[in-house]
């Protein structure tokens, strides 16, 4: 569709979302400022489950920027996952190398304290590294994990407040959010998800 001015484009996608909601609608914009302004847009006509897919900031299969490349893989888990209605990305974007998402689940590390199928310290330390993820003596920024004995900080892409995962031997014994500015631990936490940082495997 063309010749829409304004944000109409936006009520008509909108519109079309509520008229048919069992669709997927994809907006394909021509740059990532106009995929930035359909989503500001379609967030203020419509509560339907919109996101960004964004596209990659250099053109090769690597993305050096962590926020980018984790709302890549957010998007992509929640598309997956059927969590989203209108999806808003670029033409770039959509001719980009991704994992499809056997690969998607394959790369997903799922923390949860007293859980016997919860990995032990040492594995989650590997997948972390794997994953793309940077150690670092302290956390401070998003894609950073470090380890002090028992205990392991990490802060991926979406999440609220970085954790802190505590184990006891091979059992995750205690699960928290921790403060960034102080270190200190917050309220305890029931899970915490973390997917590959990097998406350079197979086509979708």
């Amino acid at each position: 569709l063309g010749g829409l001015p304004g944000s109409s484009g936006a009520a008509l996608v909108a519109w079309l979302a509520r008229r048919f909601p069992d669709r997927l609608f994809a907006v394909m914009a021509t740059t990532p400022a106009e995929a930035e302004r359909w989503l500001s847009d379609l967030q203020r006509l419509t509560d339907v489950p919109t996101a960004l897919y964004p596209q990659r900031e250099g053109l090769g299969e690597e993305e050096p920027h962590h926020e980018i490349a984790g709302e890549r893989v957010e998007t992509l888990q929640a598309l997956v996952e059927g969590r989203i209605r209108i999806l808003v990305t670029t033409a770039r974007a959509s001719a980009e190398r991704t994992g499809v998402p056997a690969w998607l689940r394959a790369a997903t590390l799922r923390l949860r304290p007293g859980r016997t199928d919860t990995p032990g310290l040492s594995a989650v330390v590997a997948a972390l590294e794997s994953m793309g993820y940077r150690r670092v003596p302290t956390v401070t920024e998003v894609a950073e994990f470090s380890v002090r004995g028992g205990i392991v900080d990490v802060y991926g892409f979406g999440m609220s407040t970085p954790a802190r995962c505590e184990w006891w031997g091979d059992t995750l014994a205690s699960l928290r959010g921790f403060d960034l500015t102080t270190q200190r631990s917050l309220a305890e936490l029931d899970e915490v998800t973390r997917r590959v940082m990097q998406l350079e495997s197979e086509e979708a």
